[in-house]
Parts: structure tokens; sequence; C-alpha cells
């Protein structure tokens, strides 16, 4: 093989236009870099969606680049944390969309933050990606997608199963008011109950600030209902079940809650008083998917814990961004990433079903399923 004096100039200079020209040849394909933005607040009051979610994007990252998803082509992920406050996530999506290279935007996680920043993505004709699970995210326009199932599709399964296989008499609905999408869940879950049979004896809202739910607490335990739904952040729906019981509510009360309740922080606030709750996720960690078993495996051996439904919705959104991405083509641009996006068909994830799709609205659909806390941590559910 002949060897190339690099310390002779003249050789040298001849090396590198042969390694330019080579690069120029219609032939030879250069390695690309393709770049996806993650914000999402991994602090403040939409970190228990945040860390769970970028933590396994993080797993999803070290898979895509294993199966060579992109060939010789590299993938470069970036996390910002918005601290769960809207204006930073305009300020940090206006950052980002200054790099041409960046083709996803993922996040933020809170639909009044999504619904926020989706018209600053349209406008800036960047996609964005979002956990928030309004669906006026959508009407921002082209350029906004979300992974959350609309609340028809979500919570109806829950309604029912509870309605059909549970079968209350009576509940109560509870739900924060400054945030529509809680209040849409436990309109839809009203529907599906009393479709099957179970009258509202009350119903009640509440502020995502709220602390001290006793006079709540004693209208409930009043009602004599013996289910009571809980449509609220894991911790507030925590202390609102705790005093619940503090006031009188029936051990054999059947809880039920959305799936914020998968996440640690509601059995760690709630304890003994939470057991039982059922509740829908987007995600099982009993499943029988190979896929699933694998992510399950690698979570909890790096993060000493089984992975909640916001985990596995995050390792999701990473798997469709990255499919997006490929689909678009062997140059990508945001305008074909965009309608890769769009067209997302049966993409493998670990969530619901294992396939996701978007319908021509982009509404999301990949199935949900419902889970029960049993022995302090989400289970299937008992056969009733």
């Amino acid at each position: 093989m002949t060897r190339i004096d690099t310390n002779n100039p003249f050789t040298g200079i001849a090396a590198l236009a042969l390694a330019a020209s080579a690069a120029l040849s219609p032939g030879v394909a250069l390695a690309a870099e393709h770049k996806i933005s993650v914000v999402m607040g991994t602090t403040g009051p939409s970190a228990f969606v945040a860390v769970p979610a970028t933590n396994a994007m993080k797993i999803a990252e070290e898979d895509l680049r294993a199966e060579k998803l992109f060939g010789a082509d590299t993938l470069k992920v970036t996390y910002e944390d918005n601290r769960s406050d809207k204006q930073e996530a305009i300020t940090l999506l206006n950052k980002i969309a200054q790099d041409k290279s960046t083709l996803v935007f993922i996040g933020p996680v809170s639909s009044s933050e999504a619904l926020a920043a989706a018209p600053a993505a349209v406008s800036l004709k960047v996609p964005l990606f979002t956990t928030g699970t309004n669906p006026a995210i959508l009407a921002a326009g082209e350029w906004a997608f979300k992974i959350s199932e609309n609340a028809d599709d979500f919570v109806r399964p829950l309604g029912d199963y509870i309605g059909k296989v549970v079968r209350p008499k009576s509940c109560y609905l509870v739900s924060i008011r400054d945030n529509e999408a809680y209040l849409v869940y436990s309109k839809v879950f009203k529907e599906g109950v009393t479709a099957a049979g179970t009258r509202i004896v009350g119903e009640d809202t509440i502020l995502s600030s709220d602390s001290n739910f006793a006079a709540l607490a004693t209208k409930i335990v009043d009602s004599g209902a013996d289910c009571l739904y809980v449509s609220t952040p894991p911790e507030l729906g925590a202390n609102l079940v705790v005093q619940a019981r503090q006031a009188g509510m029936a051990r054999q009360t059947v809880l039920v809650g959305n799936q914020n309740m998968a996440s640690d922080k509601y059995t760690a606030i709630g304890g003994k008083a939470v057991e039982g709750t059922y509740l829908i996720a987007e995600f099982s960690p009993f499943s029988d998917s190979a896929a699933a078993r694998d992510f399950v495996k690698k979570y909890s051996a790096r993060y000493n814990s089984l992975p909640d439904a916001w985990a596995a919705v995050g390792y999701s959104m990473m798997t469709i961004a990255a499919h997006a991405v490929k689909n678009a083509g062997p140059n990508p641009t945001r305008e074909s990433v965009r309608a890769a996006m769009a067209a997302s068909k049966d993409v493998p994830v670990i969530i619901g079903s294992g396939k996701f799709s978007l319908d021509a609205n982009r509404v999301p659909h990949f199935g949900a399923v419902v889970l029960q806390i049993k022995d302090g941590k989400v289970a299937p559910p008992a056969v009733r």
C-alpha cells in the first residue's frame, strides 16, 4: 500500500484535494448529523412527567444508534429544562429554531405550555411534538403534534371498565379546573360510567395550588358515594384521597384516577390510603411485547425502578420522532420531517397496542390500558 508523506507539503495538499474531490463525487455520500431538541420541565410542576420521560429518551437514543436506524448518519439529541414555564419554553424554541439542522422540537410537557408554544412553532416552521393532551394544541397548525390520545379515545375505556366490570353504584368526581384537559378527562369518564348505570352524586373542582381539602373531604363522605374519581396531578390526588380517608371515607370505596396516578409520587404521598386505585395508562410494564420487556429491563437496571407510563411515553416519542426523520428521506428538512410525522402509521412503539398512528387530523391513536395500584405499585387490575 502506498503511504502519503504528510510532512511533504505538496503530497499533503494533493491528499486534501483528493479527499475533497471524493466528497464532491456523485457516488460518494458524506455522513450527516440529524438533530432533535428536547425541552421539558425537569424542574417545577411538570417534573413528574419530564424526568422519567427524558430518562427514557436517553435509552431510546442508544437503541436507535445500536440498530443503525440512520445507517452511516448520526443522531444528536440535546436536552434543556424550561422549568415548567410556558414563556421559557417559547424562549428556548426560538433559540433552537435558529439552528437549521434541528429537525424536531420535543416538548413541552403540559397542555398550557404546549398551547402557548405551538403557535410559535407554527410561525417558525419547526415540528413540535408534545405530551400535552388538549386537542386545541393541534388547532395551532400543521407543525403541531402530540402523543396523547384525545380524551374520548383514552379515558373512555376506563369509564367503561369501572362501570361495567367494577360496577360501583355511585361516584363522586373531583378535577382541577386550571387545566382544561383534566376537566375533559372527568367529563369523558362520567359519560362512560353513567352509560353503565353508575350515578354521579357529586362533582367539584379544585385548584392545582390547593392543599386543604377538609371541607371537600366531608362532602365526599356525606354523599355516600362508593366511588371517587380524581382527575389531578399525582401529589394533589394523593393528598385529597388521604384527607378523604381521614374524614371517614370507607375502606371499600372504589378509587379511580387518571394516568398521573401511575407516578411514584402518588403512592409515596398516599401510602395505604391510595391502595387499590384504578387508573388509565399509556403503558403497562407487564406487557407481553418483547420490545416493552426489553425497555423495562434496561430502565429498571439504570434507574433502579420500574418505568412508569411517562417513561414509556418518552421512549416512544423519541422513537416516533426518529422514524419521521428517517422517513423524510436522505436529506431531511423540517418540512419533509413535518410531512413524515403527519404520515405516521403503525410506527413501532412500546405504548398501548404497540403501534402508533396519526389520522388525517393529526390525532394520535395507539390504545390504552387499565391498571391498578397493588402493594404500592402498578399492576394488572383485579378480576372482579
